[in-house]
């Protein structure tokens, strides 16, 4: 971590508040999601089984991942003119990626989670959501329809947040053999080096719409690049070329020095020279 990253984590942790609690946070988020699951659920009416209605899993998943890909591209790493677009813009692109960067993307307090995970009310926002999905699906293909697409768009968004936490996490040895997580700890470690931010890499939960749209900074086939893990040997012939620009190798996860709270790190005397 060179010292500008580290004088711009000192400062946001400066400014988070002193009631934010970051495992109260994660267990809200959770806490909620899998009770709304459940609910969904149990009310599936089963006689007979809930049949073609459960082909509203992978249809939603897809259409979910699609939308991921579209809300990080369009709206996270473009700013916009209304003041709701310019705060997601600011909080993703000038906060998240500025305290994340590929040389140093782990967190190392609980009280960090406030960068890592979208805000609470964010998830009260995809409940509604997917709730007027699931209305929408059970007007069209009844009951059972609408409570799975519901379930399944809440389940999308907990599988985002749970990957994207542990894409930020040490590295250690069943992260880096776990299938398809790995392959997401290494797309999102080079989503994070700035140059190549707005360009690759934008899923976070499978890497199908930057494979269909050509995001993605591999070349290979929709498996291959689903479950690529950390390898770098199916680069983009442009991708490669960028990194040789940059005068680096594209990065991959590794094991490195236990990672200290920056409170405790020692802050450059000159802030004017970071």
């Amino acid at each position: 971590m060179d010292d500008k990253q580290r004088l711009f984590r000192l400062q946001y942790q400066a400014a988070i508040s002193p009631y934010y609690h970051g495992v109260l946070h994660v267990l809200f988020v959770f806490g909620l999601g899998f009770a709304l699951i459940a609910i969904a659920l149990v009310q599936l009416q089963i006689q007979g089984g809930a049949g073609w209605a459960w082909l509203g899993v992978p249809a939603t998943l897809l259409f979910a991942n699609v939308n991921e890909w579209h809300v990080h591209k369009n709206r996270l790493h473009k700013r916009g003119k209304g003041r709701l677009s310019q705060l997601i813009w600011h909080r993703h692109t000038r906060e998240h990626h500025h305290y994340f960067t590929h040389e140093e993307m782990r967190v190392a307090s609980t009280r960090e989670y406030r960068i890592v995970f979208f805000p609470a009310y964010a998830f009260v926002m995809v409940a509604v959501q997917s709730v007027l999905l699931g209305l929408l699906c059970a007007l069209l293909g009844g009951r059972n329809l609408g409570y799975i697409v519901f379930a399944t768009a809440i389940a999308f968004y907990l599988w985002y947040e749970a990957v994207h936490f542990l894409c930020h996490v040490d590295e250690n040895a069943l992260l880096r053999h776990l299938p398809l997580v790995n392959t997401m700890r290494r797309n999102h470690m080079v989503h994070h080096t700035q140059a190549l931010m707005t360009e690759y890499n934008m899923n976070l939960t499978f890497p199908f719409a930057d494979w269909l749209f050509g995001t993605s900074d591999l070349q290979r086939s929709l498996l291959g690049t689903i479950f690529n893990g950390y390898g770098s040997q199916h680069l983009k012939p442009e991708v490669a070329r960028r990194y040789q620009e940059l005068g680096m190798a594209p990065p991959v996860p590794h094991v490195q020095a236990p990672l200290e709270s920056v409170s405790q790190s020692v802050v450059p005397a000159d802030l004017n020279k970071v």
